[in-house]
């Protein structure tokens, strides 16, 4: 059996970032979010910057059949012509399936429970919800603007990230039969929700 990899699937505001940090911190292993984008840019030779705004955000364009068979292997052919979403998408699937490859690790978002599915690791899918009104008291907290501001913010990227996953794995972003573990984190700490995570990785570990 491969490395075991975290991967946190989140609703904007739940605070899934950072569980996914302290859970890193208490696991002793690393920790990927938006570096990942840095890391695809630098492999495909793209500019960071641009590949910033594609992030999370779905593409119109025709590799949402091809990533349903494939998303790395079969399209270098087509590369040039694909649209920067679904370029960043083959680049960082292969950049998240070479960290997993790597060591164990905890990686938020970017479809890496679909991505992994059919690679050595040991996945844990976890997904961090909670209701839209704590939400959207952290968000205009954090963000220092107004609760209407942090609701139409919490809206607009939630619905990104749910394109984003159904379009990329052909699955519902916040369908629970897609998660191992699904964690609502306005009932406990982000502290114990990522002492929780870790139990259970280790029950399943000696399971």
């Amino acid at each position: 059996m491969g490395n075991k990899v975290i991967t946190i699937g989140r609703q904007f505001g739940s605070g899934g970032r950072d569980i996914g940090k302290l859970l890193s911190e208490k696991l002793n292993v690393p920790y990927y979010d938006k570096d990942l984008v840095s890391m695809a840019a630098e492999k495909s030779n793209m500019d960071t910057e641009v590949l910033r705004s594609a992030d999370e955000k779905a593409a119109n364009s025709f590799l949402y059949s091809l990533v349903n068979s494939n998303p790395i292997k079969g399209i270098n052919t087509m590369y040039y012509d694909m649209p920067i979403n679904d370029k960043l998408f083959i680049a960082q699937s292969e950049v998240i399936k070479s960290v997993a490859a790597k060591s164990s690790c905890i990686i938020v978002g970017r479809c890496a429970d679909y991505i992994l599915e059919d690679t050595d690791a040991m996945c844990v899918n976890v997904f961090i919800h909670a209701p839209l009104g704590f939400r959207i008291e952290r968000v205009a907290k954090d963000l220092s603007i107004t609760k209407p501001q942090a609701k139409d913010k919490i809206i607009k990227t939630d619905k990104k990230r749910r394109s984003y996953y159904n379009y990329y794995s052909n699955r519902e972003w916040d369908k629970i039969e897609n998660y191992d573990l699904c964690i609502d984190s306005s009932k406990i700490s982000f502290e114990e929700a990522a002492e929780l995570i870790k139990s259970y990785v280790v029950m399943r570990d000696e399971g």
